[in-house]
C-alpha cells in the first residue's frame, strides 16, 4: 500500500509545471504569437503537443526521480539565465526562444542529475523545432531546389534558363522564393522523425537514422512539388491555378513522398531496435549523490531571477521614462527656427513616443532640419534598433551612399562621428544628405551595435530610453554629387548649438 507521503513524493515534480509556465511566461507568449502569426512556424503547436505527450508517457519515470544535483548543470543554468536576461533586455526573440528548452533541461539536470536527461531531455529539446532558427537555411535550400529542378527539367525535355532563383521558360518565369525552399516541410519532417524515434526506439542510432531519412525525403518532396508546378505551368501555358495557389498541392506531395515512405521505413527500423535490450536505466549512476534540498532552491532561483529583474525595476523604468523629454533647440544664434511645419525628409519609424521635427534657417538661407524620434520605454515592436525602423521610406527615396563622417570637434557626451546617408527622391530626383546618431540613456553613438548593447545593459538598470537624432538638408544642384555646402551648414549648426 502506498502512503499519502509516497503519493506526494511521487507527484512532487509536477510543481515544476506552474514554475516553468510562470517563470518563462513572456517566452511562452512569444512562442504562441510566432506559431499563430507565421505560416512557416504554425506547426509549433504540434511540436508543443508532441513534447507534452512524450512527457506524459514518461510520467512514471519522472515520478521516480530523486534529488541528485549536478554542479556542471547548475553552472550552465547560471550562464543561460544571464544570457536570457540580456536577450530579454535586447528583445532578441530568437535567443529568448532558443534558451527556453535549454533552460528547462539545465534546470532539471541540475536538480535530478542525468536521470532527468534520460527521462525528459529528449522530449523537451523537441521545442527547438518551433524556434525561428530554421529560416537561415532557406537560401541554401533554394539553391539546392533550383539545382535539382534544372536536372528534372532536362530529363523532361523542357527548355529552361536558370538565373539564380529564377527559372525562365517560354511560357513564363518562375521564382523559387523563400517559401519554395522547403524549409517548412523540412522542419515538420525532422520533428516527426525525432518524435517517432523517441516514442518507439530504444537507442539513439535508429532515431538519428530516421531523422536523416526524413530530412532527405522532405527535400525530395519539395523538389517534386516545385517541378510539378513548373511542369503544370509549361503544359497549360500558365493557365492552371496551380501556379498561384499550390498550398494544398504541396502538402499532398509531402504526404505521398515523405510521410508514406517514412511510415514504412520507420517500421523496419523499429523491428531492428526491438532486438536491443529493453531495459532502460532511469537512476543516475553517478557515485556521488548530492541530495540537499538547497539544490532545487538554488536552481529555481537561477531560473526565476531573469523574470523578476524587470518587475523589480518597473517603477524606476517608468519614472525615468516620464522624466525624459528631449526637445528641439529653442534658439540657435544666427539661425531662425525651429519652423515645425517645414520638413525636408521624414524617417520611417514605428510607433515612436517622441516625434519632433523643425527646420532652422541661417542668415545666408542655409536650411537644416533637426529630427528626434524616441522611445521612452522600449518593448517588443517599439525599439530604437528594431525590425521595421528605417532612416527613410524606400518607396519614396532611393539610397545613394552611406558612410561615417568624423566630427572635427567632439559633440556633447563624446560623440566623435555620425552616420552620413545621402538619398534621392524617386519622383523629383531631389537629393538630401542626412547626419544621424543614436541617444541611448546618457550615451551618444553612431554605431547600431553599440546602441543595441548599451540599450540592453541600460534596461537591466531601469533605463529604457532611446532616440534617433538626425540633421537633414538638401544638396545644392551645382554640387549634387558631394553635398559639401550642406555639410558645412551642419558643422556650423552643431558648433553653435553645442555651446
Amino acid at each position: 500500500m502506498r502512503t499519502d507521503t509516497g503519493y506526494a513524493r511521487q507527484y512532487l515534480w509536477l510543481l515544476s509545471v506552474p514554475l516553468l509556465a510562470l517563470t518563462l511566461w513572456s517566452e511562452w507568449q512569444a512562442f504562441f504569437s510566432l506559431w499563430y502569426d507565421s505560416i512557416v512556424y504554425n506547426h509549433g503547436f504540434l511540436v508543443l503537443a508532441g513534447t507534452l505527450f512524450l512527457l506524459y508517457l514518461r510520467r512514471e519515470s519522472l515520478a521516480t526521480l530523486s534529488i541528485n544535483a549536478s554542479p556542471l548543470a547548475l553552472f550552465l543554468l547560471a550562464g543561460a539565465s544571464v544570457v536570457l536576461l540580456l536577450s530579454q533586455a535586447a528583445d532578441i526573440r530568437v535567443f529568448r526562444l532558443l534558451l527556453v528548452p535549454l533552460l528547462i533541461v539545465f534546470w532539471g539536470w541540475s536538480i535530478w542529475g542525468t536521470a532527468f536527461l534520460k527521462a525528459a531531455g529528449g522530449p523537451i529539446m523537441l521545442l527547438v523545432f518551433g524556434v525561428p532558427i530554421w529560416d537561415d537555411l532557406s537560401p541554401l535550400l533554394q539553391h539546392i531546389t533550383v539545382f535539382f529542378n534544372d536536372i528534372f527539367l532536362q530529363i523532361a525535355d523542357i527548355d529552361a534558363t536558370i538565373k539564380e532563383f529564377y527559372i525562365i521558360l517560354e511560357v513564363g518565369t518562375f521564382l523559387v522564393e523563400n517559401g519554395c525552399s522547403g524549409v517548412r516541410y523540412l522542419m515538420v519532417a525532422l520533428f516527426l522523425g525525432s518524435f517517432y524515434g523517441q516514442l518507439h526506439y530504444r537507442s539513439y542510432v535508429p532515431t538519428v537514422l530516421l531523422v536523416v531519412i526524413a530530412a532527405l525525403l522532405s527535400m525530395l518532396a519539395n523538389w517534386i512539388r516545385v517541378f510539378g508546378i513548373i511542369a503544370a505551368g509549361h503544359y497549360t501555358s500558365m493557365e492552371t491555378s496551380l501556379v498561384d495557389d499550390h498550398e494544398l498541392f504541396g502538402w499532398v506531395i509531402f504526404i505521398i513522398f515523405t510521410l508514406v515512405p517514412l511510415f514504412y521505413i520507420s517500421g523496419k527500423l523499429d523491428n531492428k531496435s526491438e532486438e536491443k535490450d529493453e531495459s532502460t536505466e532511469t537512476a543516475d549512476s553517478s557515485p556521488t549523490r548530492r541530495t540537499s534540498s538547497a539544490w532545487p532552491v538554488i536552481a529555481s532561483t537561477l531560473l526565476i531571477w531573469p523574470a523578476l529583474v524587470p518587475l523589480a525595476l518597473q517603477a524606476k523604468t517608468e519614472q525615468v521614462a516620464r522624466s525624459w523629454n528631449p526637445t528641439l533647440f529653442g534658439s540657435v544664434p544666427g539661425w531662425r527656427g525651429p519652423l515645425k511645419h517645414a520638413n525636408i525628409w521624414r524617417p520611417d519609424y514605428k510607433k515612436p513616443d517622441i516625434d519632433l521635427s523643425g527646420v532652422y534657417v541661417s542668415e545666408d538661407l542655409q536650411q537644416v532640419q533637426l529630427q528626434i524620434i524616441g522611445y521612452r520605454m522600449q518593448t517588443q515592436e517599439k525599439e530604437l534598433i528594431g525590425y521595421g525602423n528605417e532612416l527613410f521610406d524606400s518607396e519614396d527615396w532611393q539610397l545613394v551612399s552611406q558612410s561615417h563622417h568624423q566630427l572635427e570637434t567632439t559633440y556633447s557626451k563624446g560623440l566623435k562621428s555620425v552616420n552620413e546617408t545621402i538619398i534621392r527622391r524617386r519622383e523629383s530626383g531631389e537629393q538630401v544628405v542626412i547626419w544621424s546618431w543614436f541617444e541611448v540613456g546618457d550615451t551618444l553613438t553612431d554605431s547600431r551595435v553599440k546602441a543595441k548593447i548599451t540599450g540592453s545593459l541600460n534596461k537591466i538598470t531601469g533605463d529604457s530610453r532611446g532616440a534617433l537624432w538626425a540633421l537633414a538638408g538638401r544638396c545644392a544642384d551645382e554640387e549634387i554629387a558631394e553635398c559639401g555646402q550642406q555639410r558645412t551648414a551642419f558643422i556650423e549648426f552643431l558648433e553653435i548649438a553645442r555651446r
